[in-house]
C-alpha cells in the first residue's frame, strides 16, 4: 500500500494499452467531464500501444490511424453538457462522434463515474478483461488522482461478484445511440459472469464493486457508513452533512483524518475540526508540481493543481477496507449521482491504516506536501457563482428533446436545421457546429447555412451568456442526413498529397509505430526529401511491403482500405498502386 506522489505517477497510456500478444476487442470508458483533445490520444494506447504524447499528437496522420483502428472498438460516456470546447478545431473530432455518448440524469443529478472496462483478445482466442477504477476525468487536468487496475481471465465457472458491474453496463447500454456499440456492451455483459478478476497483490484479500445510483445499488450497500476505529477521507469536494454523518460512526478514541481542498474548509464545523485531523495541499504545491518531481531538471512551468483523488480508508479491529472511485464526500455523490466505487479488503501482518499517511506525508515534515488546518477560515457569504449557473443552463439544454437535419442547398454547400423543445429563459444562447465558425442565436427552430462538408457533424458548440460572463460547452445532437462521403472527405483533408499518402503507408507498414514516427519526423526536417517510388530511391517502403507480404498480409489489407477510402489519383501515385498490386497478387498466390 503506497501513496507516494513523488514517485508513483499515473501513466494513462500504460493503463490502457493491451498486454503483449493481445489486441483490444472493445473498451467502455466513463467520465464526468470530457476533453476531446485528450480523447484523441486514447486510440494511440488502445490500438497502437503507444503513449499519448506529443510525438504522435502533433501529427494528424498518426492520430488518424489510431482513430481508424479503434473508433469502432470504444464507447465513451460522459455527463451531458460537460464536453469541453477544444482550443483548436480538428476534423479528426468528427471521427469520434460515434464513440461519445452523453448521459443526462433527471433532477439535476450528475453522471460522475470514472472507469474503463476493456476486453482484450489474442490470436488464439483467449480473452482478458481489465477494469480501471479512477478518480480522474478524461481531461488534461494536472490535479492529484488515484487509479487502480484489476485484470481477469475467462473461466468455465461463473461467479456472482461481477453482478454489480453487469448492472452498471446494463445502465450504460441504453445511453448508447449506436446500435453496434450497444451490442458490444451487451456482449461484455454476457462475458462478465465468467471473468475472474484478480488484484495481482496477495494482501488485497477481497474486493467489491459499487455502482451507486444505478437501479438496485445505493450508498447503503457500501458498508462505508458503519462504526470504525480509524478513518481516512480524501475528497476534493465536501458536504458538511456527509462528513458529520461519518463522524458519528467513530468508536471510542477513534482517529479521523480528512484531506480536502482549502476552498472547501468553510463547509466544516468546529466539531468536525476538533474531531478530525484536517489537511490541505500547501500553496507551493498547488501553484506547481516542482516540489514533488523527481526530475528537477525537467520540471515544466508551474501548473495549478490540487487533490482530485477520492479515497476512503477505514479500520475496525484488524479489518481494513479501502474505497477508491468517483464519489466525493458530498450529498449529491451519495444521494442521486451515478458513481462508481471499488472496495478493497487489505490484510497484512503489522499493517496499520495510518501507514498510508506515512507514504503520503513523507518522513520529513519539510517534504510534506500537506499542511494541517487548526481552525476554520471565515466563511464568505456569496451567491451561487454565475459560471455555475451558466453551466447548469447548458445542462438544461441537454435535457430537452432536440434534433438536427442536414440539407444540401447547392453544390458543395449545406444547411443544418436544428430543433429544440424549449430554451431555458434568462440567458443568451448561441450555437454552431464544432468545426465551423458560424453561430446563430438559439431558438426552438434554427437554420445554419453555407456550411462545407467538413463543417458538418453531431458536435455543436453552445455558448451561454449573462451579465458579461460566458460559458462554452459541446453538446451532441443526433443529426440526420450527414453525407455518406464525409469520412472520405476527412481522410482526404489530412492525406491530401502523395507525400502524406506515402508517409501514411510507411507508418502502416512499420513494426514499431513510435520508431516510424521519429524517423519520419527526421525526414521531414530535411530540406528536400525524395519520395520517388523507385525502390533505389526509397528502399524502406519497398522492403517493408516485402515484409508485410511475407509476414503480415493484414497490413496490405489496411493499405487496400486506405486506397479505397482516398480514391484519388492526384493523391495516390500511380507507381505506388502498381507496386501494391504486385505485392497483393503475390500474397493471393501464396494463400492459394
Amino acid at each position: 500500500m503506497m501513496l507516494k506522489p513523488d514517485k508513483d505517477r499515473l501513466n494513462y497510456s500504460d493503463l490502457l494499452k493491451p498486454p503483449a500478444g493481445y489486441e483490444v476487442s472493445f473498451a467502455v470508458g466513463t467520465t464526468y467531464s470530457l476533453d476531446l483533445e485528450a480523447l484523441v490520444g486514447v486510440p494511440l494506447a488502445l490500438s497502437l500501444s503507444e503513449e499519448m504524447d506529443q510525438t504522435f499528437q502533433d501529427d494528424p496522420i498518426y492520430m488518424l490511424e489510431g482513430l481508424r483502428k479503434s473508433s469502432d472498438q470504444m464507447a465513451i460516456f460522459c455527463e451531458a453538457g460537460q464536453i469541453k470546447v477544444p482550443q483548436h478545431g480538428n476534423s479528426l473530432f468528427a471521427l469520434m462522434e460515434d464513440s461519445v455518448f452523453e448521459v443526462a440524469l433527471e433532477n439535476d443529478k450528475s453522471f460522475h463515474p470514472k472507469i474503463w472496462l476493456i476486453k482484450y483478445e489474442n490470436s488464439e482466442g483467449y480473452i482478458l478483461y481489465r477494469l480501471l477504477v479512477l478518480t480522474r476525468n478524461l481531461t488534461f487536468d494536472r490535479s492529484w488522482d488515484l487509479a487502480l487496475a484489476l485484470e481477469g481471465e475467462m473461466y468455465d465457472e461463473t461467479i456472482d461478484k461481477n453482478q454489480p458491474l453487469i448492472d452498471f453496463l446494463k445502465f450504460l447500454a441504453p445511453q448508447a445511440t449506436s446500435e453496434e456499440k450497444k451490442q458490444c456492451i451487451e456482449k461484455m455483459m454476457v462475458d462478465l459472469p465468467f471473468i475472474h478478476f484478480d488484484t495481482g497483490e496477495k494482501h488485497y484479500s477481497d474486493f467489491d464493486f459499487y455502482p451507486m445510483g444505478v437501479e438496485g445499488h445505493d450508498w447503503e450497500d457500501t458498508g462505508l457508513f458503519e462504526t470504525y476505529h480509524q478513518l481516512i477521507i480524501m475528497s476534493p469536494f465536501l458536504s458538511e452533512a456527509i462528513i458529520s454523518e461519518l463522524d458519528e460512526y467513530a468508536l471510542s478514541d477513534a482517529r479521523r483524518v480528512l484531506i480536502t481542498r482549502r476552498t472547501e474548509l468553510h463547509k466544516l464545523t468546529e466539531e468536525i475540526i476538533n474531531n478530525f485531523e484536517v489537511y490541505v495541499l500547501k500553496d507551493i504545491i498547488i501553484e506547481g508540481e516542482g516540489a514533488v518531481s523527481e526530475e528537477e531538471e525537467q520540471v515544466e512551468l508551474a501548473q495549478l493543481q490540487d487533490i482530485h483523488a477520492k479515497l476512503y480508508a477505514r479500520s475496525k479491529y484488524n479489518q481494513h477496507h479501502i474505497y477508491i472511485g468517483s464519489a466525493n464526500s458530498s450529498t449529491n455523490a451519495f444521494e442521486g449521482n451515478v458513481e462508481f466505487l471499488l472496495k478493497l479488503q487489505y490484510k497484512k501482518y503489522g499493517f496499520r491504516l495510518m501507514h498510508l499517511l506515512d507514504d503520503l506525508f513523507g518522513e520529513d515534515e519539510a517534504d510534506n506536501p500537506f499542511e494541517k488546518i487548526e481552525e476554520i477560515p471565515e466563511e464568505e457569504e456569496t451567491e451561487e457563482d454565475l459560471t455555475d449557473k451558466l453551466q447548469k443552463a447548458i445542462k438544461q439544454i441537454c435535457r430537452v428533446e432536440s434534433s438536427a437535419r442536414v440539407q444540401k442547398t447547392e453544390e458543395d454547400y449545406y444547411a443544418v436545421h436544428l430543433s429544440f423543445a424549449s430554451i431555458p429563459e434568462g440567458y443568451d444562447f448561441s450555437i454552431g457546429p464544432l468545426l465551423s465558425k458560424k453561430r446563430e442565436t438559439m431558438q426552438e427552430e434554427i437554420k445554419i447555412e453555407d456550411l462545407k462538408m467538413l463543417e458538418l457533424g453531431e458536435f455543436y458548440i453552445v455558448k451561454a451568456e449573462k451579465d458579461g460572463e460566458t460559458v462554452e460547452r459541446i453538446i451532441k445532437i443526433p443529426t440526420k442526413g450527414l453525407p455518406e462521403e464525409r469520412q472520405q472527405e476527412i481522410f482526404r483533408s489530412i492525406i491530401n498529397n502523395p507525400y502524406a499518402f506515402l508517409q501514411y503507408v510507411a507508418f502502416l507498414l512499420a513494426d514499431d509505430f513510435l520508431l516510424a514516427a521519429l524517423e519520419q519526423m527526421e525526414q521531414k526536417s530535411l530540406v528536400a526529401v525524395d519520395w520517388d517510388m523507385q525502390a533505389g530511391n526509397y528502399p524502406v517502403l519497398y522492403e517493408n511491403m516485402l515484409k508485410a507480404a511475407a509476414r503480415s498480409p493484414e497490413k496490405l489489407e489496411d493499405i487496400h482500405h486506405i486506397i479505397e477510402l482516398i480514391d484519388d489519383n492526384a493523391i495516390i501515385p500511380e507507381e505506388f498502386y502498381r507496386l501494391y498490386e504486385t505485392f497483393n497478387e503475390a500474397t493471393k498466390m501464396v494463400k492459394k
